[in-house]
């Protein structure tokens, strides 16, 4: 029988406890799959001891100095909150031992804030990576070096793996365990975990209506609803507009100004989240899905979502198990 892979997780205080803990349930699920120990998965910190979370309990970590960087397989650096960044980047001996097993490890991964530590080790350069929407901005203007993808959930770049954070870290874990030991494994830890969908890593953090009620004008939040129920109409940006109590011109700036999008695309953004979820949990051909979201066909759909998120509407569907009406 093969050595274990060692999957170390480098913890420190005022980490968020799910970076950590997800991947490594998703690894300790995938052994108990498996009927054996395929991976071995190490909580290590500068001392070892318990490690107080940003949540206010502990973890458990041996110190780094019983795990050698070259006998590790899978190096996954969680996040944190603001404090617990900076002051893993003064703990010195933390911030070596990941430089040093990052290089040396057949994958070096990063959840949610822990992109800044793995991007300092300098393996991330030139790479596209992703991180918690909320830390995107920040990201990009310490390492400009690299292309920061703020929609996707997770992105696999060579021996680089990088996820948006808290959840995304389980769904990055089960993607890795399927390149380990294939779908089914995976999908048999999916469903042991109660994981109703494990989403691939090119669908989005954000919906089209999260992104319209984060805004500051209700106006948008209640028209992203309006919206929603009336797929099937036509949305043009002068029906849209009147019912924003704004011009065509206005409501136009305004929308790319709020949503960074134009009102096409927004309108856009809405029927294929509500394809997505037709997809998800109807059984419903091609063409009904279409309809219903709003587009002219099924033609129409496919290139749309392949172009969002990377896949056709087949593929997606596949990939989360709602079957297609005879």
């Amino acid at each position: 029988m093969k050595k274990p892979l060692v999957v170390a997780i480098p913890i420190f205080p005022r980490l968020q406890s799910l970076d950590a803990v997800g991947p490594g349930q998703v690894f300790g699920s995938a052994n108990q799959m498996l009927g054996h120990e395929a991976y071995r998965v190490r909580f290590v910190a500068t001392a070892s001891g318990g490690i107080e979370t940003s949540a206010g309990f502990r973890l458990f970590a041996d110190s780094l100095k019983t795990i050698a960087p070259g006998s590790v397989d899978t190096l996954v650096v969680p996040g944190g909150d603001d404090e617990g960044i900076r002051d893993a980047f003064a703990d010195k001996t933390l911030m070596t031992w990941i430089a040093s097993t990052a290089k040396k490890a057949r994958r070096g991964c990063s959840v949610c804030s822990g992109a800044f530590l793995l991007a300092a080790t300098g393996i991330l350069k030139g790479k596209l990576v992703a991180t918690h929407w909320s830390a995107t901005s920040d990201l990009q203007r310490n390492y400009p070096n690299l292309e920061v993808d703020g929609e996707a959930i997770y992105i696999n770049e060579g021996k680089c793996w990088t996820s948006a954070g808290v959840t995304t870290g389980i769904d990055m874990a089960l993607a890795l365990v399927e390149e380990d030991f294939g779908r089914d494994t995976a999908m048999a830890v999916a469903r042991q975990l109660v994981v109703y969908m494990r989403r691939p890593g090119h669908q989005t953090q954000f919906s089209s209506t999260l992104a319209a009620q984060s805004s500051k004008d209700t106006r948008l939040a209640d028209l992203a609803g309006w919206a929603e129920r009336n797929l099937d109409k036509q949305l043009d940006v002068e029906t849209l507009a009147a019912r924003a109590n704004m011009s065509a011109r206005n409501f136009h700036r305004h929308c790319q100004a709020e949503l960074g999008v134009s009102p096409a695309k927004f309108v856009e953004g809405l029927r294929l989240d509500a394809a997505r979820r037709l997809l998800e949990t109807r059984s419903l051909d091609l063409a009904q899905v279409a309809g219903r979201a709003g587009f002219s066909g099924a033609d129409h759909l496919i290139r749309a979502f392949e172009r969002r998120f990377g896949v056709t509407p087949g593929v997606y569907r596949e990939m989360h198990g709602a079957k297609a009406a005879e």
